[in-house]
């Protein structure tokens, strides 16, 4: 216990990540801090802006929101441009201070996190919500319901039981990484505990009753099979497709799907009808609830889907630009395990994580919640560097290799001139 409070004491940083968990708004407010020393580090001391394809997405963003105000005259809408440049501080502050939490320790901050979700929701519970004591403490810790009525379904300290479920899949495909380099590297204690802890998370992705989520834990534990063992992995696929209709049973609100994909499609069509009455700056994020509710009087906060809520939120310029960050970057994800060897931990676990957010965003946009928001620029930003270090070993293996090829062709060409000559001399002699 004493060692981990050191750890805490030794690394602040550590601790915003805990509130984060904890205490939601303290721990957003936290990174919110991150954001503002990191501007006034980039002002007074004059840094040039970063150029990674996610820095200039969110700025492109931030700037379509600027244009959006001046076209459409909402002065609130400007909340959308300082939460933009907020996202962007926090993402700067965490590319360029790698040294501040190694990607382990983010790793099993993200898998307690997931532990904690899955057991706070219990003692949450007990928070009586009939006061405005117990309303203010339910708020502070993330146990304060936004967007959802209905059946229960588990949340704990996230707002929202989708964004639970977003963040328990992603301490699951941390976890599953995690158990893959304790079995290579024959860690007993590690193992029992990746073990332990494999089940509250797939528990907890089941409560919450994400039918997304239901499908992505499947996907996650299928990929933990094929890099584990081939031989393994080809009879559980082919026994997961021929249950197929038996899991679909056993899915979460199973019941529901057909209606609850029709009020998707709903909402999908009125996105889009948002975004071409805001073709080229979108309707801003704080503009699209107000749009939506002027369409057809139903307060819809974002519009469900990763890119329609890029598209309609930001416009065109920025939803194609984002395309292109999900196509290079696919192409990096893929360059990175044919590069890597297979018990590359950093390759592995980009891997596992990175396409989870797009998967979980084709039918939902998660990334509405600031709490899980910042867990994935915080992820972004270990692999741009990453994959910009790649990029370079690339770069310096192709020149040597370019250069010991020239090396060895004019190595060649020595060898062969004294033969040339010969034949040369012998021809003249004729």
């Amino acid at each position: 216990m004493m060692n981990g409070l050191d750890k805490v004491k030794q690394k602040p940083f550590i601790l915003g990540f805990i509130l984060l968990y904890v205490l939601p708004p303290i721990g957003m407010a936290w990174f919110v801090g991150c954001a503002i020393l990191e501007w006034r580090s980039q002002i007074s001391k004059k840094h040039a802006l970063p150029t990674d394809l996610i820095s200039l997405l969110l700025a492109l963003m931030a700037i379509a929101s600027i244009g959006s105000v001046l076209i459409n005259w909402q002065v609130t809408d400007l909340l959308s441009t300082l939460i933009l440049i907020g996202y962007l501080g926090i993402y700067m502050y965490w590319l360029r201070h790698p040294e501040h939490l190694h990607i382990r320790q983010f790793v099993w901050i993200t898998i307690w996190g997931g532990v904690y979700i899955f057991f706070s929701e219990k003692v949450l519970n007990l928070i009586p919500h009939d006061s405005i004591v117990g309303t203010a403490v339910s708020f502070l810790t993330g146990h304060f319901l936004f967007g959802y009525r209905g059946m229960p379904r588990l949340y704990g300290s996230t707002f929202n039981p989708n964004y639970a479920c977003y963040l328990l899949i992603l301490a699951l495909a941390f976890l599953s990484v995690e158990l893959l380099r304790a079995l290579q590297l024959k860690n007993k204690q590690l193992i029992v505990l990746s073990l332990l802890i494999l089940p509250i998370l797939d528990l907890g992705i089941y409560q919450t009753g994400s039918r997304a989520g239901f499908a992505i834990m499947f996907l996650i534990h299928l990929l933990f099979l094929y890099k584990l063992s081939i031989r393994a992995f080809i009879p559980v696929a082919a026994l997961v497709m021929i249950s197929a209709p038996f899991l679909y049973q056993w899915m979460p609100r199973s019941g529901g799907t057909e209606s609850s994909m029709a009020k998707r499609i709903e909402i999908w069509g009125n996105s889009w009808h948002i975004f071409t009455e805001n073709p080229f700056f979108g309707a801003t994020t704080f503009g699209f609830g107000r749009d939506y509710a002027a369409l057809n009087g139903e307060m819809i906060p974002h519009a469900h889907d990763l890119f329609l809520s890029v598209l309609s939120s930001s416009g065109i310029f920025c939803g194609l630009f984002f395309l292109a960050v999900i196509v290079i970057n696919t192409f990096q994800l893929f360059k990175a395990q044919r590069m890597s060897a297979k018990t590359n931990y950093s390759a592995a676990l980009f891997l596992f994580s990175l396409p989870t957010i797009i998967l979980y965003g084709i039918m939902d946009f998660t990334l509405s919640s600031p709490q899980v928001m910042i867990m994935v620029l915080v992820l972004l930003s270990y692999w741009v560097r990453y994959s910009a270090r790649m990029n370079q070993f690339a770069r310096l293996h192709k020149t040597i290799k370019l250069v010991l090829g020239n090396r060895v062709h004019f190595g060649n060409r020595r060898r062969q001139k004294p033969a040339m000559l010969q034949t040369f001399k012998g021809a003249s002699g004729r």
